[in-house]
């Protein structure tokens, strides 16, 4: 252990980010922070110490380290020399002397992940203005040089810049093996990005194969972890690219999902959050220890956990990965929303392969488990409004050891014992709106006027127009409640928001037709709709010439029949009694 300046660090040494960390994350903020610290040192004329960086030696190559620790700043900071090389010339400095901070020979200095190894290249050597990224960790890299250059070039003098980053002071720690140095990283903070749980819950069991195991696991656990990173960017590029409302939220990453996964394994809390996780993994692992004989017992633990969290990851992937290619996936991650509770649920019946399967009984003909994770969906969830988590939590932390009648059974106990036929049928006659299921309610209901699915092509374009749910009668009327058949304003209001007073209409036409009368919404906006009950409704107010109190009433009860049909209640024959229930409304 020493500290060290960068000109030293980079002395003969090349560097290799293994494959189990991390893409490159620093954001913009990261490095003009970074670039904020040098140009002190600059003004200050000093040194500036940066954190620390652990590394492990690699066995058959001496000049060779792995990059266990400060592989953000390691990688900037060689993105930032590079950039600072094109700007000066071998008139100000020796440019061949500073040209090992890149490469050694042919050899480069750096080499990040397998995925970014030529799209790194290219940032240090090429022209990166049609460089187009592929994936998370390239869109950072290549937002990275662009931040840097711009720095750069409100920088008066480069070279001096260019000394100061020579300059910088790093702490270095360097082990013989990764296990090794994984458990010094557990004692090191890194500088900028602060790690996810997932990070510390990898170094932590690291730490136990490494110390209590003789590293028995230490290339597992690794090779795992860089694989469950790699499904997580996926899971999180392709939400994004979906608009996966859960998936997109800034605050979403891989320690949510840490979390989805925690209640499918074990059953002693049903809202985890992530700090709970890793005191829960570390609690259990430090009690096993304590046990006389605990080898076989910790090497159980170890290698059960992650293969689980690892199939957790892998089935997460392939439900959003479906979402890319199938509609009623799309419709249920995209419209619908699917609520996040349920995703520990669908997850396990992805991994079980449960989704396509038929249930059983009569009543359930052509109905699948895919589909009862919509109803319960639409019907507990969006419907009535709850949230029964611990119900949810319970069930899949006991599922692998249910057979696939048990389940069914359960879960249309579950659907009915949250939202009854009657709560359902009551819940429909009354104020619909707003309700998270409309649109995707609708969206159904214009399936069913049209005879057949839309397309996964058009249900993107449906979303791209942007559906809003349509007041016909408006919430801020402009006539006499009288005249249409309602007592007054009173009874106006308690219709309002009904069924029969709502549709779908896009959100430019929307604009178009606020506070309008429905006879004026029928040209403006109704015909000129892509929406087939939006347009049925248009004709139907244009053939009998208005729409009141009584159409409004007719329209409620027709809409009210189609869901109670569509998304349904069933009692199973024996309630699942084996399996505890608990009122977490």
């Amino acid at each position: 252990m020493a500290t060290i300046k960068i000109t030293d660090l980079f002395n003969d040494r090349v560097f290799e980010i293994p494959c189990y960390q991390r893409g490159y994350a620093w954001e913009k903020s990261q490095v003009r922070d970074l670039f904020e610290d040098i140009k002190e040192a600059v003004e200050s004329n000093s040194s500036h110490y940066i954190g620390a960086i652990v590394l492990s030696k690699c066995s058959d190559d001496a000049k060779k380290f792995y990059v266990v620790d400060g592989q953000q700043r390691l990688t900037t900071i060689t993105l930032l020399i590079a950039q600072l090389l094109r700007k000066v010339t071998d008139e100000d400095i020796k440019l061949y002397q500073k040209m090992h901070y890149l490469k050694k020979g042919e050899r480069y200095s750096l080499t990040p992940l397998v995925k970014d190894i030529n799209f790194f290249k290219i940032l240090i050597d090429g022209d990166i203005s049609n460089l187009e990224p592929q994936n998370k960790s390239q869109r950072f890299l290549k937002d990275a040089v662009e931040e840097i250059r711009n720095l750069i070039e409100q920088l008066p003098d480069p070279v001096r810049f260019l000394d100061a980053v020579e300059n910088l002071e790093i702490m270095e720690f360097i082990e013989n093996s990764e296990g090794d140095a994984i458990r010094i990283f557990q004692t090191v903070n890194d500088r900028g990005k602060p790690l996810s749980i997932m990070e510390k819950i990898k170094s932590l069991l690291v730490y136990f194969s490494n110390k209590y195991l003789n590293k028995k696991y230490d290339d597992e656990i690794n090779h795992v972890f860089g694989e469950i990173f790699e499904f997580y960017d996926s899971i999180k590029d392709n939400g994004d690219k979906l608009g996966i409302t859960l998936i997109k939220r800034q605050d979403f990453n891989e320690d949510n999902i840490l979390c989805y996964h925690y209640v499918t394994y074990f059953s002693d809390n049903y809202e985890p959050t992530a700090d709970f996780v890793l005191k829960s993994i570390k609690q259990r692992l430090t009690d096993i220890r304590k046990n006389g004989d605990y080898t076989e017992e910790m090497s159980v633990f170890i290698e059960g956990y992650i293969i689980s969290l690892k199939e957790f990851f892998i089935n997460l992937n392939e439900l959003i990965n479906n979402a890319q290619t199938f509609p009623k996936y799309y419709k249920l991650f995209v419209i619908l929303n699917l609520s996040a509770t349920l995703y520990p649920l669908i997850v396990k019946l992805q991994e079980k392969q449960l989704l396509s399967v038929n249930l059983e009984g009569d009543n359930c003909s052509g109905i699948t488990f895919f589909d009862l994770v919509e109803l319960i969906d639409v019907r507990v969830y969006k419907t009535r409004g709850t949230n029964p988590r611990a119900d949810i939590a319970n069930f899949v932390s006991s599922i692998d050891s249910q057979s696939n009648l048990a389940i069914q059974n359960w879960l249309l106990w579950f659907n009915t014992r949250w939202m009854s036929k009657e709560q359902f049928n009551a819940a429909l006659s009354v104020g619909f709106y707003p309700n998270v299921a409309l649109t995707n309610i609708f969206i159904d209901y214009c399936e069913k006027i049209n005879g057949r699915d839309y397309t996964l092509e058009e249900l993107k374009n449906i979303v791209n127009t942007v559906p809003t749910i349509e007041h016909i009668l408006a919430q801020i009327p402009d006539f006499a409640p009288e005249s249409l058949g309602f007592k007054d304003m009173e009874d106006f209001c308690s219709y309002e928001h009904r069924l029969g007073n709502l549709s779908l209409l896009e959100k430019s036409l929307n604009s178009a037709v606020q506070k309008k009368v429905p006879l004026i919404k029928v040209e403006l906006g109704y015909d000129r709709s892509m929406f087939s009950m939006t347009k049925k409704l248009g004709s139907e107010i244009a053939n009998y010439g208005k729409f009141t109190k009584v159409e409004l009433d007719k329209r409620t009860k027709e809409l009210r029949e189609y869901c109670m049909k569509r998304w349904w209640a069933d009692v199973p024959a024996e309630s699942p009694m084996d399996v505890i229930s608990f009122d977490d409304e």
